[in-house]
């Protein structure tokens, strides 16, 4: 079994504890939102919340420590791990964020008649594809969930073909609309701005969790930029910070000077590409930026989350590969808000009219961000779906 750390103390005779479960930081991230209502509604401690990867656990440690009694890691999927972890925690629910699904996990629940929910759950096309082939097992997993809500119609559907029963599916939005924006005051930002060295009229492109692949194509698209008289400062944030040196490499290697915020931070001096080596300042970074370029879009990894820069009222880019968060990416492109591109070419030729046309870039900014408020209160809905009666799971 994984280590059981925890955030801080907690008492050794805790009951009725619910345990809310994320795979990494982008179900982390997810669950914010619902971990805060449900310790505003039943108390930090009565919660538990836990994540599978490193990366997951240390955003979990930031964001969800202040709002639960423990932040541990999940067990390994055996029943002697499971069954020691259920009797640790000793949960009166679990809740699962949107995937990680364990078949002795689920096995236990359902023998120990511990209802289990999964929430702000999608299928991409991959998972569903996946998912269809091995129905025979999918199936009987399903089915221990008192509950799945989903984030859509079309995911609801695509729960039904796999063999849940429509009375436990409900269709609810997505928790990630009800994320607080990542506001900054001026002085705020300042500070932020200082620690980048940044000048007062740089404009700045924050390209945010992007993957392998996919800085070769920035770094082109920031040369095009450049030569069409568009010096901007490129805040990159690889989804994989241990990569912050090789991503350097790859600017460096085209001509420009590019350092990690650690070694900007050594040895402040103005750079043109700074590449950020460190979770956790994605969202303040899309509040300092003029224009946000959302990665694992232009390479097959089904992108990553524009709802962090329409939070703050940013025009988005992001690339083709968007699956994962297909109907967001797609409202945000009906609304004006986001703009997809194909190309280095494409994206240098929208990150200069962004940056060029300040008026332009407002109003993209300013229907992303209405997008993302229109859409919010998934999480009233989904606690309300958790608390509706269910028919109990055989055993």
């Amino acid at each position: 079994m994984q280590a059981l750390s925890r955030s801080g103390p907690e008492s050794p005779a805790a009951r009725g504890r619910w345990w809310i479960h994320a795979l990494s930081v982008g179900e982390v991230l997810s669950a914010e939102p619902l971990v805060k209502a449900l310790a505003q509604k039943n108390g930090a401690r009565s919660l538990i919340f836990t994540a599978s990867t490193q990366t997951g656990f240390e955003m979990a440690i930031r964001l969800i420590a202040p709002h639960v009694s423990a932040v541990r890691h999940f067990p390994y999927d055996t029943l002697f791990s499971v069954n020691r972890a259920l009797n640790v925690i000793r949960p009166c629910r679990v809740v699962i964020v949107e995937t990680d699904i364990w078949p002795n996990f689920l096995h236990r629940l359902k023998k120990r008649r511990i209802p289990v929910y999964l929430v702000n759950a999608r299928l991409s096309d991959r998972s569903f594809h996946g998912y269809t082939r091995i129905g025979w097992l999918m199936a009987p997993l399903l089915s221990v969930f008192g509950r799945i809500c989903v984030q859509t119609d079309a995911d609801r559907l695509r729960f039904r073909a796999l063999g849940v029963a429509d009375d436990r599916l409900m269709t609810v939005g997505n928790i990630k609309f009800d994320q607080a924006p990542a506001r900054m005051s001026t002085a705020e930002k300042k500070q932020l701005a200082q620690k980048f060295n940044l000048s007062a009229d740089a404009p700045v492109w924050v390209a945010g969790s992007t993957h392998e692949g996919e800085e070769e194509i920035l770094s082109i698209a920031y040369r095009k930029a450049s030569a069409a008289g568009i010096h901007a400062v490129l805040i990159v944030a690889p989804r994989d910070p241990d990569r912050a040196a090789a991503v350097c490499q790859i600017f460096s290697r085209s001509g420009y000077g590019a350092v990690t915020l650690s070694q900007m931070e050594k040895q402040p001096a103005p750079s043109s590409v700074v590449v950020i080596d460190r979770i956790g300042m994605l969202r303040r970074l899309y509040a300092l930026a003029d224009v946000a370029f959302v990665g694992g879009s232009l390479v097959s990894e089904g992108g990553h989350n524009p709802l962090e820069p329409a939070s703050v009222a940013k025009p988005i880019l992001f690339g083709p590969h968007t699956d994962d968060f297909r109907w967001i990416c797609q409202t945000l492109e009906k609304a004006g808000g986001a703009m997809r591109v194909h190309d280095a070419d494409q994206l240098a030729e929208w990150v200069v009219h962004l940056i060029a046309n300040q008026a332009d870039s407002r109003r993209v900014g300013r229907c992303a961000y209405g997008v993302f408020a229109k859409h919010r209160g998934a999480v009233e809905r989904t606690l309300a779906a958790i608390d509706a009666p269910v028919d109990s799971v055989d055993p």
